[in-house]
């Protein structure tokens, strides 16, 4: 597990990496307009959206024919960090026209979908136990923040440095060399986490592969679960951070206290990870998920209270990032239990469908956010650089306070409903083995089992789907002698 989550830190390395200093390359380093930077990095995550979609088919064509998601990281590892090192070796080439560089970008983008969307993908094949799975999503966010450190300490600096002297040899050497550590560690993560299935389970996988696809059931209430919460992951969980630069330079008025305010995020997200990982065991991911949103109104409403004290707003961003390592860690580990429900319920796996849907919601949401914070401040009267205005800061808190408590609230209102705890998941587990084993036996597929979700006549009373299955459906379960354990709740 350890093996598979180190990926995550060769992802945020580039990735990461990638949204902290390209728009600086492009404006300060390209002599591109700011504005025409903009444009061009919003093209650049649409088409995000666009290739997350093209992943996920290739990589389930790929599955088809044995191909899993590890030979694709595997693969596609080194061609992603090439066109990285590309983006940075650009103002040596003397590539300065828009068209090279928007293929450049694009170019980046959509290699790293190839390895991203797999790679997400492939935690529902690391581990199937529930616990497990919620451990593996803080393995996850320790490696990735351990790499936002590294982008922050090192890689960010070295590319100013080197904008800011002219140096463009020496910014190409940077991006060939975090390239290099990038493509080092996703092929030793699709190496060392696990072999390729092999014989039955050969058989088995092949088969979860051709039923797979982006078709997803859009109408079940699991995935529009999946939906909302993707939603409140991109659009209202990041935006405390995204606006901490505005809060800081022109509502504190303190602009040297920002780096100092995502530095104690940044602790209190190690510290994070290690508290919800640690209460993974004994908790459901659901239920800490809704205690991660509620530490993180808590540090919210002391950071609003204290503007006028900067030096307890360091603890209260700390706070926040002990919330916010909730949100970006465990909803992963949801997701993969989802892909076990939605299974049951449809008799189909939309595993690759399922984590692409997801990416692409969460990103959608994100973009959504940041066109909606310069419509706002643009709207009010934002000047750059200049005193603002009592409108202007409000707004400021609002999209960096407000939003994240309100989508906080929807959150943990959603979790109430989002009954998937560890036992319903391994009795669910033990349903789908045995019906497995029924289909492979030839044993009559009309049997209560099947005959009871086929005379369902509701969804249950829960968010989890299969797991609350209707009244009637439960009735003609425990009916069947095929799988009496899984209606005992």
């Amino acid at each position: 597990m350890l093996a598979y989550a180190s990926g995550n830190f060769g992802k945020a390395l580039v990735f990461s990496g990638a949204d902290l200093t390209i728009l600086f390359l492009l404006s300060d380093v390209l002599n591109l307009g700011a504005t025409t930077a903009g444009w061009l990095m919003l093209a650049a995550l649409c088409g995000d959206l666009i290739f997350d979609l093209l992943a996920a088919r290739l990589t389930i064509r790929l599955r088809h024919v044995g191909k899993g998601y590890r030979w694709m990281v595997a693969v596609a590892a080194t061609p992603c960090a090439i066109a990285f090192a590309l983006l940075y070796a650009m103002p040596l080439l003397g590539a300065r026209q828009l068209w090279m560089l928007a293929m450049a970008l694009l170019i980046f983008r959509g290699a790293y979908a190839i390895i991203d969307v797999p790679h997400n993908a492939l935690m529902a094949q690391v581990t199937s136990d529930s616990s497990a799975r919620g451990r593996v999503s803080g393995y996850r966010l320790l490696f990735s923040t351990a790499s936002a450190l590294i982008v922050a300490t090192l890689l960010t600096p070295l590319v100013q440095d080197a904008g800011n002297t002219r140096s463009f040899d020496r910014l190409a050497l940077t991006g060939a060399a975090t390239g290099a550590v990038f493509a080092l560690t996703m092929i030793l993560c699709a190496w060392t986490c696990g072999g390729e299935p092999s014989g039955g389970a050969a058989r088995t996988a092949r088969q979860s592969a051709r039923q797979d696809g982006i078709d997803i059931p859009f109408r079940d209430p699991m995935v529009g679960a999946l939906a909302l919460l993707a939603l409140l992951t991109g659009f209202a969980a990041p935006a405390f951070g995204r606006s901490l630069l505005y809060i800081g330079s022109y509502v504190v008025r303190r602009p040297d206290l920002v780096a100092t305010l995502l530095l104690a995020v940044t602790i209190g997200q190690f510290a994070g990870v290690v508290l919800w990982t640690a209460m993974t065991r004994r908790f459901s991911k659901s239920a800490l998920l809704a205690m991660g949103h509620g530490v993180s109104i808590i540090g919210l409403a002391g950071f609003a209270a204290c503007l006028s004290w900067p030096p307890a707003l360091a603890i209260c961003a700390a706070v926040i990032g002990v919330g916010l390592a909730s949100m970006f860690m465990l909803p992963w580990g949801l997701l993969a239990d989802a892909v076990d429900v939605v299974e049951w319920r449809h008799g189909r796996r939309f595993e690759t469908g399922l984590f692409a849907f997801y990416l692409v919601v969460v990103k959608a949401s994100g973009a959504a956010f940041s066109s909606l914070t310069g419509w706002t401040l643009g709207l009010m009267g934002y000047v750059p650089g200049q005193a603002q205005t009592a409108a202007v800061q409000a707004g400021m808190l609002g999209l960096g306070l407000g939003v994240p408590v309100l989508g906080s609230l929807c959150a943990i209102l959603l979790m109430r409903r989002f009954d998937l705890g560890h036992a319903r998941h391994a009795r669910l587990l033990a349903a789908l083995a045995r019906r497995e084993a029924r289909d492979q036996s030839g044993a009559d597929p009309v049997s209560g089992l099947k005959r009871g979700l086929e005379k369902s006549s509701g969804a249950g009373t829960t968010l989890a789907g299969g797991l609350a299955l209707s009244a009637q459906a439960r009735q003609s379960m425990s009916r069947s002698m095929a799988a009496p354990a899984a209606v005992r709740s």
